[in-house]
């Protein structure tokens, strides 16, 4: 991800109505496997996939050029040969997940949250310009939350050796973000074994921009533009083929 156009999730306002919605959306968000038993899990820790094989219908807040619209669809559908959902471009009525690009920030809910937005307001929003170099890796790395997958920088097993008080300044200074945005999308590690799946990918599209001097001696990452092999094994693990 560009490093001065960063995405950011967009919290629920209940904790406990983000639960509900994905509970009710697929009941295996509330499931946990910790050795070898499964228990019921907490508000704060549930995933928030879809329920496999349902079609989840998408649309664009304000029309687009034909062109433009092409181009989004195109390339939202490269996570297509990934998962077993159906995505259906709807217009003239409120999708799932629903698209607006401009405006000042680039953020999306995960997954099922999206479901608590209301229904006159986006789930998904792009700020980078169409005609920007990043404009198709950020596009991918939303529409992978808008699917439910996590930031990959917060894996239990990234082990990054954040500078934290240069991170602060700059996230503040360079995207006016508060100390709890910084804190929520780049410190708080996910050990929820349903929601990190798979090992740590350094090349994960999911997987913020992290120039060497926001870290701690020689450790960085760059720009990841296109969906890695891992991240097309995690997408098919949540949403596997189904058996006819």
């Amino acid at each position: 991800m560009n490093s001065e156009q960063f995405v950011k999730l967009i919290q629920p306002l209940s904790e406990q109505y983000s639960y509900d919605a994905a509970i009710k959306e697929n009941r295996n968000n509330a499931k946990s496997v910790k050795q070898g038993t499964r228990h019921k899990r907490s508000v704060g820790t549930h995933s928030k996939f879809w329920d496999n094989g349902r079609t989840l219908t998408i649309a664009f807040m304000e029309p687009l050029p034909d062109e433009l619209g092409y181009r989004v669809e195109k390339i939202i559908r490269r996570w297509d040969p990934h998962h077993s959902l159906a995505l259906d471009f709807v217009k003239n009525r409120a999708g799932d997940i629903r698209i607006q690009l401009g405006g000042n920030r680039n953020e999306s809910y995960l997954g099922t949250d999206a479901l608590a937005a209301p229904p006159d307001q986006p789930t998904l929003l792009i700020s980078t310009k169409p005609d920007h170099w990043s404009f198709e890796c950020t596009l991918l790395h939303e529409f992978g939350h808008a699917l439910g997958l996590q930031h990959e920088h917060l894996h239990p097993h990234a082990r990054i050796p954040w500078n934290k008080e240069k991170v602060y300044h700059h996230y503040q200074t360079t995207q006016g973000w508060s100390k709890t945005d910084i804190e929520l999308n780049l410190f708080k590690i996910e050990n929820n074994p349903d929601t990190q799946i798979g090992p740590y990918d350094k090349k994960s599209i999911m997987h913020y921009r992290i120039p060497n001097e926001l870290t701690h001696g020689n450790w960085q990452v760059g720009d990841n533009l296109k969906i890695s092999e891992q991240d097309k094994i995690n997408i098919r693990k949540i949403y596997p083929d189904i058996q006819h």
